[in-house]
This record gives structure tokens, sequence and C-alpha cells, in this order.
């Protein structure tokens, strides 16, 4: 059985993982993050067709973020106190982008968000501590699918001037920061 995304020519991608500290700032960061994914895709494939959507839960209710059209922004739903640590659940299913593009892009709007997100996807093992020296590990083959490059260097081989430099790494492709 085909998936939505399948039938529609599309791509999904997800993400789950923990989140440290969640209030509402954490909150309207998360809302910003998903705009940033969206407008992505509008200047990848000249639209955003599809939808964004994210939870953020605990034991004792949670909140979801929905985005479907830029023009109205991302919908909030529910209420969720602020909490020291909480689970979450992303997931992107768009036409017209390519799924490793769509995954890498993901990854950097969380890593952009400010928000302390923990979560561990695909050889990507990703701890954002935000002391803005983002520790990233990338598990790199043929097959990885992440759209990073294969011959990219080790972080002990980079030197100080090529993070400046590159401060997002060496498998960056992107072509846009929303910031």
């Amino acid at each position: 059985m085909k998936t939505s995304a399948e039938m529609a020519g599309g791509t999904a991608v997800g993400f789950k993982g923990r989140i440290r500290g969640f209030n509402a700032d954490a909150e309207r960061r998360l809302g910003v993050m998903l705009m940033a994914i969206g407008r992505w895709a509008e200047s990848e494939s000249g639209a955003m067709i599809g939808h964004i959507k994210m939870s953020v839960s605990t034991d004792t209710g949670g909140i979801t973020l929905n985005l479907t059209d830029l023009s109205e922004g991302v919908l909030h739903h529910g209420t969720l106190r602020p909490t020291r640590e909480a689970e979450f659940h992303i997931m992107a299913a768009l036409t017209d982008v390519d799924r490793s593009e769509l995954e890498h892009e993901i990854m950097h709007a969380m890593d952009d968000s400010g928000v302390f997100l923990d979560f561990d996807h695909r050889g990507h093992s990703h701890d954002h501590t935000h002391d803005h020296d983002h520790d990233h590990e990338h598990v790199h083959d043929e097959n990885c699918g992440c759209g990073c490059r294969v011959d990219v260097q080790d972080e002990e081989s980079k030197s100080p001037e090529e993070d400046e430099e590159e401060p997002r790494g060496r498998c960056c492709r992107r072509k846009y920061d929303f910031r």
C-alpha cells in the first residue's frame, strides 16, 4: 500500500527524540523552525506542497504544530506546561524535493532553532548542547542517504580556519539560510 506522499509523487522524512527544557520560547522557536523548512521547500520547488508537522508531549499532555500553507503560518494546538524534558516527533511530507536534501535541511533547521534537541537517526548522532559548537557525527558511506559527500574530512583533521569559513561543515550543500 502506498503512502499519501508516494501517491502524490513526494517524499516523507521524520525524526523523533527528546527536547530538554521545553517552555513557551522553545515552542515559538519550533514554529520558526517549521517555517524555515517550509520556505526551503518553496525555494526548491516553487511552492510548498505538502505538510510539516511536529508534536511535543509528556505524560501530562502535549502540543502539535502544523504547517500546510506558508501564508497562514504554523498552527499551534494544545498546551504544554514548561517541563525539563519532553518527547518530540517531526515529519515533513512534501512534493518536488529530494529526500536526502529534505532530511539534511530538517537537521539544519533543528540545529538553527536554538532548542535543546536530542535525536538519533540513520547514522547521524546529534547532541545539541547549544554552546554553538554543534557537534555532529556522521557515519558516511556510498549509500548513507544523508546528502553529505563521502570524502568529508574528520573533525580532527579540520583546521580552525576551515570551520570559520564553513561553519556548517563540508557536508552541507545548503543554498539558503533562513535564520
